[in-house]
C-alpha cells in the first residue's frame, strides 16, 4: 500500500484497542479474535483495509467493555495472515505498515470504534549508521541468549537495519515508554533507545566483582 492511499485510509481507521497491548514497527502481531464487533473488523479488513491497535490507558483498563480512552499513539497495520475458525472466531497476523497519531473518534455504523489518525512520517537517516546500531544491539542481545540458540539464529536472520526495531516491544515498557517510542520520528534516535535498553539489561545479569 502507498503512503498516499495509506494516509487517505486513516481518515477512518477501525480500531481493536487492548489492554497492555499495542501494535509496535517490526513486530508482527499474532491475536485470537472472538468479539463480534472485532469479528466485524477483521471482516472489514481482509481485502487489505488497515486497521489499528492502540494500547488502553492504564487507568482505564477496568472499563474495556465500554470506550475506554487510548493511547495516542500506535502503528497501522493490515492482515498478513488469517484463520477462519468454525464458530466465527478468526486467529490473525497483523503486519505493521506506518506509525499513526490517534485524532478524534468518529461516528460509525460499525460494531467497532472509528477514528481519524495522522499518518507520520520517518526522517532520512543514514541506513549504513541504523545498520551498525542494529550489528551492537544483535550483539548485546546475543549475549543474554546464550544457550538458546533458537532464539539467537531467528535474530541472526534479521537484517542489521531493522534488529533495534524488531527487538524494540520486548525492552520497551507498556504505556508512556512505548507511546515516546512511537512519537520519536527519527528512527536513528529509536534504534539508539534499544540498544540503551537491551545495554542496560546485559549489565544487569553481569556477575559483580568487588575490587
Amino acid at each position: 500500500m502507498d503512503r498516499n492511499t495509506l494516509s487517505e485510509a486513516c481518515r477512518n481507521l477501525g480500531l481493536f484497542p487492548l489492554p497492555g497491548v499495542v501494535l509496535m514497527p517490526g513486530a508482527v502481531l499474532p491475536l485470537h479474535v472472538f468479539e463480534p464487533r472485532y469479528r466485524q473488523l477483521v471482516e472489514d479488513c481482509l481485502s487489505g483495509k488497515p486497521l489499528c491497535i492502540p494500547q488502553i490507558r492504564k487507568d482505564q483498563e477496568s472499563e474495556i467493555a465500554g470506550a475506554p480512552a487510548l493511547y495516542p499513539y500506535a502503528s497501522v497495520g493490515v492482515i498478513g495472515a488469517h484463520h477462519r475458525l468454525d464458530n466465527g472466531r478468526f486467529n490473525i497476523l497483523v503486519q505493521p505498515v506506518g506509525r499513526v497519531r490517534l485524532l478524534a473518534e468518529r461516528n460509525s455504523s460499525t460494531l467497532y470504534r472509528v477514528a481519524e489518525a495522522e499518518l507520520l512520517e520517518d526522517k532520512e537517516v543514514d541506513p549504513r549508521e541504523l545498520a551498525r546500531i542494529g550489528e551492537r544491539v544483535r550483539g548485546l542481545f546475543a549475549m543474554m541468549l546464550a544457550g538458546e540458540a533458537t532464539a539467537a539464529e531467528g535474530l541472526s536472520r534479521v537484517p542489521a537495519e531493522r534488529v533495534a526495531e524488531v527487538l524494540a516491544p520486548h525492552v520497551l515498557e507498556e504505556g508512556e515508554e512505548r507511546q515516546t517510542f512511537l512519537a520519536e520520528d527519527d528512527p536513528l534516535r529509536r534504534a539508539r533507545r534499544v540498544e540503551e535498553l537491551v545495554l542496560g539489561l546485559v549489565g544487569s545479569r553481569m556477575p559483580t566483582v568487588e575490587a
